[in-house]
């Protein structure tokens, strides 16, 4: 019964989601997980691998689309998926209390890790908890999925610093398999550099 009320819910967390129908699996386990928290956030860690046990699985109404796991990149996989999935890696880890505003944040992109910079007075720059490097990411939909959900969900509202091997952009379409590494030091214009994530996957 538990696990078909819990089905039920994620369904309707994608009817609700922005784009609709279409949402990473963290965003999805967080929603879920802020709903149905408990008194002191007791068992936290269980009901996230009992979530996630739920979803993977598979079930009517589910699609399921894997972007990134511990060996490969996949095509759809972009600058701005992952930029997102970061996001929500943040708030699901409480370095963020609440989804950030457009222009308080910046978030640098490379193939293996993402860092994310809080915008201070005078456009100074903090780095917000620690960066996130990249493990599974996963898309899941209520129908099956089209090139114009990935396209959506790489459109994120807040700056985007995608590393190429030919330099920097701000394309959130742009391939993450194809970006370069994220550099170990980002220097600013004008500031001195930030440090970004020592904690790296090494075959990429």
């Amino acid at each position: 019964m538990r696990q078909t009320k819990r089905k039920r819910r994620v369904l309707d967390l994608l009817v609700r989601s922005q784009p609709t129908g279409v949402a990473l699996l963290n965003e999805l386990c967080c929603r879920y997980l802020e709903a149905e928290a408990s008194p002191g956030n007791s068992g936290k860690a269980d009901r996230r691998k009992s979530f996630k046990r739920t979803v993977l699985s598979g079930f009517t109404g589910l699609e399921v689309h894997h972007l990134a796991d511990n060996r490969y990149i996949y095509e759809e996989l972009t600058a701005g998926i992952f930029a997102r999935w970061a996001i929500w890696e943040l708030l699901d880890q409480k370095y963020l209390s609440g989804i950030p505003r457009p222009k308080e944040m910046i978030v640098a992109v490379g193939k293996d890790a993402c860092a994310a910079f809080s915008v201070l007075k005078e456009n100074q720059l903090a780095v917000i908890g620690p960066a996130t490097f990249m493990k599974d990411i996963v898309v899941l939909g209520n129908r099956e999925l089209e090139i114009s959900d990935f396209h959506k969900l790489s459109e994120i509202p807040w700056a985007l610093w995608c590393f190429t091997e030919g330099g920097v952009t701000n394309d959130p379409y742009f391939p993450a398999g194809k970006l370069a590494r994220l550099p170990y030091q980002i220097e600013i214009a004008g500031k001195s550099a930030v440090a970004t994530a020592r904690k790296r996957l090494p075959y990429r």
